[in-house]
């Protein structure tokens, strides 16, 4: 197995307008995309300038205008399918085409099929204006192994062909946090967690379907490292017993460990990643889309079976109430599509489960119901507070008639 790697240069900046134009063809909005391509682009210290070719890199139609351009990509690749009962699956002696955005990956049976792939594809892309960046494409055996989208694909020796997290992800990750804990020196240990704990969950989040094990626990280590070090320095005067009472200890009242990083004073604390369970990613069947109407409840079923990234206690109380709010019946967590890449996953801690979990959404509610007076349920901060109001103004009543 051959593997063509492919890069294109400068996809958002090169796209043809003509030729996208052309691909829209009769489509109603067709003069106002005209209007957006040709709009300019006005950045700050730099003025002005005109577009004659491109879409803005990070525009919200961008993505769009770039699958408009690429469609028909597969083919141009000599990629064949199969019809009737194996409908979906690649024909025998066919390469195999992944792409997402302007990163492609196709999988060849020889060498000599992977470079008369890349020159059909060069030819293909020349009149969109695309081009390969020679420099980031090659062409190697999948014993060597490739990346792609962070991940590290590569067929092993015995046979087993393995996903890892790529080695320029761990080390991207890896040099993030340094420069994070060096950027907090002074700051006090909350804002070091609210600042860490996102972009922690959000890296194991997107890693945790592959074989991250290993990964989990060197990465657990270098955070321990990075704390302890982070500790010294906000207290050079105090012994290495006080930083470490001050700081470390059991904050996981489920784990026994008593060397996680933590707040004293709020009970706040770092998650580990060697904690993260791995859960293998469920392939999509065929040819399957989120956007296809018709697929709405097979998709609304395999996303309740894909558990969020979450403490475990916190992901069996939702399971146990089907994902729902026990006072009004809601779902506690909203079932869109998983982020993309370890940003949206943090995103998603910041924007989703922090201010969902933590602060105003989902808080642990002890229902004084008979029959569930000992057990602990999630539901909505503002179901909570709604319930708790009348009980406090009826409290204050009291006390003005006595």
């Amino acid at each position: 197995m051959w593997i063509l790697d492919a890069d294109l240069a400068g996809a958002f900046d090169k796209i043809s307008h003509e030729y996208l134009l052309e691909a829209i063809g009769g489509f109603p909005a067709r003069g106002m995309i005209a209007g957006w391509l040709k709009a300019g682009i006005f950045e700050a210290g730099k003025g002005f300038a005109p577009t004659e070719e491109g879409t803005p890199q990070g525009g919200v139609i961008s993505p769009l205008l770039l699958n408009i351009a690429l469609h028909g990509l597969e083919e141009a690749a000599g990629v064949r399918y199969h019809t009737g009962n194996y409908a979906g699956t690649v024909r025998a002696g066919c390469p195999a085409l992944t792409r997402y955005a302007d990163d492609l990956v196709v999988c060849c049976h020889s060498r000599q099929q992977a470079e008369q792939v890349k020159a059909r594809l060069a030819g293909w892309l020349e009149p969109r204006g695309l081009a390969f960046n020679e420099a980031k494409t090659r062409i190697v055996p999948l014993s060597e192994g490739f990346d792609f989208l962070g991940f590290n694909l590569r067929r092993y020796p015995n046979g087993k062909l393995l996903i890892k997290p790529g080695a320029t992800a761990i080390k991207r990750l890896r040099d993030r946090l340094s420069k994070e804990f060096r950027a907090l020196r002074g700051s006090n240990i909350a804002a070091v967690l609210a600042t860490i704990t996102p972009i922690i969950r959000g890296w194991v989040a997107y890693y945790r379907t592959v074989v991250s094990a290993r990964v989990f626990h060197a990465l657990t280590e270098y955070l321990w490292k990075l704390a302890y070090k982070w500790a010294r320095w906000s207290h050079r005067n105090k012994p290495r017993c006080w930083i470490v009472d001050r700081y470390f200890g059991k904050f996981n009242k489920f784990r026994n460990d008593r060397w996680v990083f933590g707040d004293r004073d709020t009970g706040a604390y770092l998650p580990k990643p060697a904690w993260t369970e791995i859960a293998r990613h469920t392939l999509v069947k065929g040819g399957s889309s989120p956007d296809d109407p018709a697929l709405a409840s097979y998709w609304q079923q395999r996303r309740q079976k894909v558990k969020p990234p979450l403490d475990s206690y916190t992901v069996r109380l939702l399971s146990r109430q089907d994902g729902r709010c026990s006072l009004c019946g809601e779902n506690l967590l909203t079932r869109d599509q998983p982020p993309q890449s370890p940003q949206g996953w943090e995103r998603w801690f910041l924007q989703v489960a922090r201010r969902a979990i933590t602060a105003d959404y989902l808080v642990h509610h002890d229902t004084p119901s008979a029959a569930r007076s000992n057990r602990t349920h999630l539901v909505h901060a503002n179901c909570y507070r709604g319930r708790q109001l009348p009980r406090a103004a009826g409290n204050t009543m009291a006390q003005q008639k006595t």
